[in-house]
């Protein structure tokens, strides 16, 4: 099927390949995929080349583990760039993961390394956690990540047994981080894990307690927020005349006129938008519950313009897709910083202290409605509130109007 995409003896040894179907199979999804050929062309002479180094030891393709993945890739990518690496990596995960028709899972990033001693306990506490405390798959992915971490340093220590964990220890991982940083961010996803472990009769529930409790102040740091004429100027440098351009001008513009999370712009989908009323109704991926918004001139333009004359031919209903093979919706852990920072480098923002990222957008518009006069409650409901209580933040910043309600020198004199 594919013997045109070799040359000399390649052609021959593709041809007489036991895993030629294979091969065949994958290579024709990723055409369905609509990859581009030379992406394609050098997968198909990976495969050649890795299903050759199975032949030549005799090993069928259900007995590779992964030693012999990773002793194979060692010495593929031993005198490559980065990018080659990453490459040669992907085409071998691809090769293996294929099922019989072809198809493979995408895998975002890279999953995490869990020891072989903690992953018999990691599984039942995942299944737990889900089950009974309704835990999202992101999250768990999360738990995962971190708890893996956790065990890895265990096993640094000489430690492969729950029960052989010591206040020390938690403490220790606890406080040396990467860069001195603390492991805040941990803490309560170790004091969950422990209380389950403790549960089991794994180990002492007195760990939990070995966790340390950072104290935190709400409302220490004023929010990061960008000014209009910022604002202004980050969206009108957006190169509008590409399909890319178009599709990230108007990510931005439902940043910045509704303040939308980075997850719920992701998973926008086309029949949220009503065009014939003019509104955007959607339901939040955060909290569950419906929100409402009109759907303002420029930013039914700029969905139109995406829509219209940007957006790749696609069956899923996601308004927003990868400009690359395969056109598919953003992974979950995508949160679009990537074109919140290139938008911000155009205008010499790159640099900038705080924030980075569209939360940016949500903070400034948040000030700027409660600048206006606009109550409390009108604001929470535009961004999606679930309480007033986490809106009452952003008062923080409206120094015009706390110096109205302010007291004098002389008043404090008096």
């Amino acid at each position: 099927m594919f013997s045109n995409w070799f040359s000399g003896d390649e052609c021959g040894q593709y041809r007489t390949s036991p895993h030629k179907q294979r091969m065949d199979h994958v290579g024709s999804s990723l055409l369905e995929l609509r990859y581009a050929n030379d992406v394609i062309r050098q997968h198909l002479h990976e495969w050649l080349r890795f299903s050759r180094h199975l032949e030549e030891r005799g090993l069928p393709l259900q007995a590779t583990d992964t030693d012999l993945v990773r002793q194979y890739l060692a010495r593929r990518t031993a005198k490559t760039s980065a990018s080659r690496s990453r490459v040669l990596r992907a085409s071998v995960r691809i090769f293996l993961d294929t099922d019989e028709r072809g198809q493979f899972r995408r895998r975002v990033g890279s999953p995490p390394v869990t020891p072989a001693w903690f992953a018999p306990i990691l599984t039942p506490y995942l299944l737990f956690v889900q089950t009974h405390r309704g835990l999202a798959a992101k999250t768990a992915r999360k738990y995962t990540q971190k708890l893996s971490a956790f065990a890895q340093y265990l096993e640094g220590a000489g430690i492969t047994e729950l029960d052989q964990i010591t206040p020390g220890h938690v403490r220790e991982f606890y406080e040396n981080a990467k860069n001195k940083a603390p492991r805040r961010s941990y803490g309560s996803t170790l004091r969950v894990f422990f209380r389950w472990a403790a549960g089991q009769g794994w180990l002492s529930s007195s760990l939990r307690d070995a966790v340390p409790r950072p104290r935190q102040y709400r409302y220490v740091n004023l929010p990061d927020v960008l000014g209009q004429t910022d604002v202004d100027r980050v969206l009108a440098a957006v190169d509008r005349s590409t399909p890319l351009g178009r599709r990230d001008y108007a990510v931005l513009v439902l940043a910045a006129r509704y303040g939308l999370r980075p997850c719920d712009i992701r998973q926008l989908t086309l029949d949220e938008i009503d065009w014939r009323e003019a509104r955007i109704d959607l339901r939040q991926v955060k909290t569950g519950r419906p929100l409402v918004l009109p759907l303002l001139p420029d930013v039914a333009g700029a969905l139109s313009a995406y829509l219209l004359d940007g957006r790749p031919v696609s069956t899923n209903r996601t308004i927003f897709l990868r400009h690359c093979a395969p056109f598919e919706p953003f992974a979950a852990e995508n949160n679009l910083a990537t074109i919140m920072r290139d938008a911000l480098r155009r205008v010499g923002l790159a640099d900038r202290p705080g924030r980075r990222g569209l939360y940016l957008f949500r903070h400034t518009l948040a000030t700027q409605l409660l600048a206006s006069g606009q109550p409390l409650k009108a604001i929470a409901d535009v961004l999606g509130h679930a309480s007033t209580q986490t809106t009452y933040g952003y008062t923080r910043v409206e120094v015009d109007g706390l110096r109205s309600v302010a007291i004098s020198a002389e008043e404090v004199i008096r």
